[in-house]
């Protein structure tokens, strides 16, 4: 028997709700089957759901991520599929509409109701809504959903379409033509990832009952004016293409601070459009009284407002309600004069580009996100975004770029980062190609961005729109060999993301900044015809920087820019990870054939090689050679992306520079690539030195090619420091007991970088036997952590000996929120380098990769767990650097 289930949060008294049948595989009223396209293979389908993971399910294919199995599979993408839905429905409701929506498919597909067909679809990011009155009936149905090949069907377009590339570096064991198809971009492979064009109902299936209409979703713009916030808030209605008037009451409610429910309620008529669409809007006026401000991540609480927003049609009687949680904040992005700056004598010419919240500049930290899992399906797992975004706000992050090669997150992560402060970079879903401009696909991306736009709007965490991810950059650079065909791709590139996207943009939320892309120069290339002459021109926008001949360690190779939103270093993930893809041990060399399979990025393994070269020697014949180049390879990337991130802070002082969103957060593979955060959820080194080097007051020094060294105080707080008291303390590699040290005054503004106005000479110690350590005492900073420097490469320091570490956890068990924490004391007769501390129990140290510089230090372990501190203190082990 079939069961209804109300939709709506929100009827009164004896009015008639919405009536839907979930078609998701939880309804145990409905069945999901798929089928190859001979017939040959069968079985049960998952909604939301996608054949690769249907697949494994069922046997027929192994773990997708073990091994070479990604391209074993590849088999599956080659396919055509049909899933097909059977439910019983022993009586049809007696309304208006019926119809099948069907909020995410990927990607093209054909779609029958009971042997009719009732309509087709061509984009991932589109939800779909088909009216099936006609085809249903009161028994057993069935819903049939055929899908093309998208390996077939990109050719097929690319065939009559043509976009520069033709295909992606052989390196990446991709597939061709991801640009023809509006889906995930990555799914086709990328250089950190591998290839799974998967096909399904990646997102909930349902039927919806109704007879007048039903607000399909909700914009909200809150304005500040002067004492007082203007909310508007847009209704967005749907009904039957049929219907060509919607008429009743719509209103409003939304508590707020002190307990007060304020609501707003009026009649309401419109004319629907064809695709029987239409809005209501409603206007209240709320004291900033009654408001608490929403803040980013480390500057103030996240206060969220329950917002209700219901309709109750004039013929029919039915209310539809949706509910959503608001922030009130004010958010610009200023782009303006530079030279207008006060006492600006070194930031040259251009224009500045940095956020404003609130009223105050906020130099933004943070990370770039890809897709938490290669299938877009398991990608929205609330457990793995959730570890995902609270390891973010545990760095200090208070942006994310949510990357143009994606998909849109699910509401769940923009319900999280609303909650946690982490604002959001997004952009749209346009990455590394030159795309096809043609009616059929233009028509496709019109709707796409009107619907996200709609969905997204209200999340005061959404901060900025970018058009695409490093186009304007591809075809101004010839990355794809397209100077021959220029005009034509600009063309093209202004039709797609100037004439289509931008108006949708800016009409639906006129209060965000929309650039064309990520990286652009902004106004620059607006007034450029938006394709810069430049694009990576660092007096204007944002820039992404990558270079791997270099030394990333050193500070001086790093380019100004006013706002750093993509830069990275690889490394490979830990043996514990990588150990969930294979058990063969052969597997573990660099030059094995699994190694090279998974290494993505051309060149790779050299470019790690180089950089450990620098500052270790590795021996190839050492038993343990593979270990170590991961453990080096780890402290490599924290390293560099140490020294590039407080690069930029410090160019706070300088060239206003004001953000570092550093690539990237998370992975989906176990792989070598840019992410902090391995596949599971493992930190990498480089995000436990993010918790340090994005700290809200760090004394950052900077080696200079003279071996002086300058001291830079940053100061992300709204309060000033003064009288500070910075220690620079000078060791030599034998003891943990300094030789001297120097007292330096410093005072800082807030939300500043502050240059001290006392080098040291570093040149005049014998480098290679001293390095330095910098801390800071100020009255109301309760926590900066320690910096250093380290003059000379580790393979040629003086006096590093092997240290007698002992562990000790403490018998002091905390019970907490997040689950127990124990203390674990580490004690050293000697200095310490990169001390990285494992263990198998689950859990996390709260920081790792430690440079031991006191004899004894104690670092906090959290698990989920309870156990007695002597079975942790046996399970952990340790490595640290030591010379060959």
């Amino acid at each position: 028997m079939q069961t209804f289930l109300a939709l709506i949060v929100f009827c009164l008294g004896s009015v008639v709700c919405i009536n839907v049948i979930d078609l998701s595989s939880s309804n145990s009223d409905v069945t999901w089957t798929f089928e190859s396209k001979n017939g040959s293979i069968t079985g049960q389908g998952s909604v939301p759901g996608g054949i690769y993971s249907d697949l494994q399910k069922a046997g027929v294919i192994g773990n997708i991520l073990s091994g070479f199995n990604d391209v074993a599979s590849r088999w599956v993408a080659y396919d055509s599929w049909t899933y097909t839905g059977r439910v019983t429905i022993n009586q049809i409701p007696d309304t208006d509409v019926a119809h099948l929506v069907l909020e995410g498919v990927d990607t093209v597909a054909f779609v029958e109701v009971n042997g009719s067909p009732v309509g087709s679809t061509n984009n991932m990011f589109v939800r779909y809504v088909f009216d099936i009155k006609s085809q249903l009936k009161a028994s057993a149905n069935e819903i049939k959903i055929t899908f093309v090949s998208p390996v077939e069907a990109a050719q097929l377009r690319s065939e009559k379409h043509f976009a520069a590339p033709e295909c992606l570096p052989v390196v990446y064991n991709g597939e061709c033509h991801a640009n023809q198809l509006r889906k995930m971009q990555a799914s086709f492979a990328w250089d950190w990832g591998p290839a799974f064009p998967s096909v399904g109902l990646w997102k909930p299936a349902y039927i919806e009952f109704y007879n007048s209409a039903i607000i399909r979703s909700m914009t909200s713009h809150a304005d500040k004016v002067g004492a007082h916030w203007d909310l508007k808030i847009i209704a967005h209605l749907e009904s039957s293409r049929k219907r060509k008037q919607i008429g009743g009451r719509i209103g409003a409610s939304i508590k707020v601070n002190g307990g007060q429910t304020l609501t707003v309620d009026r009649a309401f008529e419109s004319t629907t459009r064809d695709d029987g669409t239409s809005e209501a809007e409603l206007n209240m006026t709320i004291s900033e009284n009654v408001i608490s401000l929403w803040w980013p991540n480390g500057f103030g609480d996240q206060a969220l407002y329950d917002l209700h927003l219901r309709f109750t049609s004039g013929d029919s009687k039915e209310t539809y309600a949706i509910h959503k949680q608001i922030g009130f904040r004010t958010l610009e992005v200023v782009e303006e004069d530079i030279s207008l700056l006060p006492c600006n004598d070194t930031a040259g010419p251009g224009l500045s580009f940095y956020f404003k919240v609130n009223g105050y500049p906020i130099f933004m930290k943070g990370s770039n996100w890809i897709p938490a899992n290669i299938l877009p399906e398991l990608s929205s797992d609330k457990n793995t975004v959730d570890e995902l975004l609270l390891s973010a706000r545990e760095a200090h992050m208070a942006m994310l770029r949510v990357w143009g090669g994606g998909v849109y997150e699910s509401d769940y992560f923009y319900q999280r980062c609303d909650q946690l402060g982490i604002l959001i970079w997004q952009d749209f879903l346009f990455a590394c190609s030159m795309y096809p401009a043609d009616e059929e696909f233009l028509e496709t991306v019109k709707v796409e961005i009107e619907q996200n736009v709609i969905n997204l709007q209200h999340h005061p965490s959404i901060a900025i729109w970018a058009g695409n991810n490093e186009n304007e950059a591809a075809l101004r650079g010839n990355w794809y060999f397209t100077n021959p065909q220029f005009m034509k791709y600009k063309k093209e590139y202004v039709k797609l993301y100037v004439d289509t996207i931008k108006p949708i943009v800016e009409g639906l939320d006129p209060g965000r900044r929309y650039v064309a892309s990520s990286p652009s120069n902004g106004k620059e290339s607006e007034e450029e015809g938006y394709i810069s002459e430049h694009p990576y021109d660092p007096h204007y926008g944002d820039t992404h920087y990558y270079n791997y001949l270099l030394d990333n360690w050193n500070q001086n190779i790093y380019p100004k820019t006013r706002f750093a939103s993509e830069y990275g270093f690889q490394s490979l993930p830990s043996l514990v990870t990588m150990r969930t893809a294979t058990n063969n041990e052969s597997d573990f060399q660099v030059d094995s054939p699994y190694s090279v399979h998974r290494q993505h990025s051309p060149g790779g393994y050299g470019f790690i090689q180089d950089q450990m070269n620098r500052y270790f020697r590795l021996d190839k014949s050492d038993t343990k050679y593979f270990e170590k180049f991961v453990y080096y390879s780890q402290i490599s990337q924290a390293m560099a992306m140490k020294a590039e991130t407080e690069f930029y802070r410090q160019s706070q002082a300088d060239w206003y520079t004001m953000g570092a969103l550093y690539w990237q957060l998370n992975d989906v593979w176990q792989a070598p690539s840019w992410s902090g955060i391995e596949y599971g959820g493992k930190w990498k080194m480089l995000h436990y030195f993010a918790k340090s080097f994005f700290a809200p007051v760090l004394v950052s020094p900077r080696l200079l090619l003279t071996h002086d060294v300058d001291i830079y105080l940053l100061n992300d707080r709204f309060v000033p420091i003064t009288g500070g008291i910075i220690t620079v303390e000078f060791f030599n590699w034998t003891s943990t007991t300094p030789m001297r040290s120097i007292l330096i005054a410093a005072n800082a503004d807030p939300l500043s970088s502050i240059k001290v106005p006392l080098s040291i000479a570093l040149w005049k110690e014998e480098i290679n036997k001293v390095f330095l350590r910098f801390s800071l005492v100020a009255d109301g900073v309760s926590s900066s952590p320690y910096n250093y420097v380290f003059p000379t490469p580790f393979k040629s320091v003086k006096g590093l000996r092997q240290p007698n570490i002992q562990i000790n956890v403490l018998s002091n068990i905390k019970a907490t929120t997040d689950g127990f924490r124990y203390t674990v004391e580490i004690t050293t007769d000697t200095v310490v380098l990169f001390l990285w501390l494992e263990t198998q129990e689950p859990g996390r140290f709260e920081d790792n990769g430690l440079v031991v510089t006191d004899p004894r230090i104690t670092v906090n372990y959290v698990s989920n767990k309870q156990m007695s501190p002597k079975d942790l203190e046996k399970s952990i082990h340790y490595d640290y650097y030591m010379q060959e």
